[in-house]
């Protein structure tokens, strides 16, 4: 990872702000933080500072469902590092627990602008840039996708009353497998796949979370933890996973092996 520059969403809380740790730990040269929340990032931000004085970074505050937001975010980081190498396009919602025909209005704006265009919106703004920064040969670009072991349980027992959050994952993979294809060999495009992890996504106590882990994911019995995701998004942002794209990596303690539902 040394000399990388690279941009991530949803970089304020959670898995996003556990991969920038992770990056900043391998020593990327810089890393852009990107969210809503300025004051969380300018946290993140200081931590990084505090722990590993080598790295660099930029907080650029905005909506991943803007795409002038998105455009933004790209532009200040190739203006204030020179160049962009990868990407994890962490931001997303969830929101579960009601039958399709009952999901409020704003459950749906509030899907399909982050988890839906928010990804679309990513995609664009950091692909030319990447593409421009790698070049023709050398070490690839990459970018990595947050979706959802729930991607893959768009019909059945397990989407049930998350059929909306399901729907929203299966785009975002759809997007990565087409993005990997359409960017080859310059750009490797994959998406982790996680299950139920202690963020801020669901709120809840760290019991409950245990509790829902427990039941769901066999594995440990328990729910996972951001750094447990942030050290895959970490391997598949570097070089040594030059060989991997077009993937959609279950990172779910085995939840999706299980029969276990919401």
């Amino acid at each position: 990872m040394e000399g990388k520059v690279v941009l991530i969403t949803g970089a304020s809380s959670g898995m996003g702000k556990a991969s920038a740790l992770y990056l900043a730990q391998k020593g990327v040269k810089a890393i852009t933080l990107f969210s809503r929340r300025k004051e969380a990032l300018d946290e993140t931000a200081k931590e990084i500072k505090e722990k590993f004085p080598s790295v660099q970074t930029l907080v650029v505050a905005g909506d991943v469902a803007s795409a002038a937001d998105n455009q933004r975010a790209v532009d200040e980081t190739v203006k204030a590092f020179g160049c962009l190498h990868g990407a994890f396009l962490n931001a997303g919602v969830y929101k579960g627990g009601a039958p399709l025909h009952e999901v409020p209005e704003e459950d749906i704006q509030a899907i399909l602008d982050i988890n839906v265009k928010g990804t679309l919106y990513g995609l664009k703004s950091c692909i030319p840039a990447i593409k421009k920064t790698v070049g023709d040969e050398g070490p690839t670009g990459s970018i990595v996708v947050n979706s959802s072991c729930m991607a893959r349980a768009v019909i059945g027992p397990k989407s049930a009353n998350n059929g909306l959050y399901s729907a929203s994952k299966a785009f975002v993979s759809s997007l990565v497998e087409t993005a990997a294809v359409e960017n080859a060999p310059r750009i490797r495009v994959n998406a982790v796949l996680p299950g139920v992890v202690k963020t801020s996504l669901m709120p809840v106590d760290d019991e409950t979370y245990d509790t829902i882990g427990g039941r769901l994911q066999p594995l440990w019995g328990k729910a996972a933890m951001p750094q447990e995701v942030g050290s895959l998004v970490g391997y598949l942002l570097s070089d040594e996973a030059s060989f991997i794209s077009g993937t959609n990596i279950n990172v779910d303690g085995l939840w999706s092996k299980s029969g276990g539902s919401f």
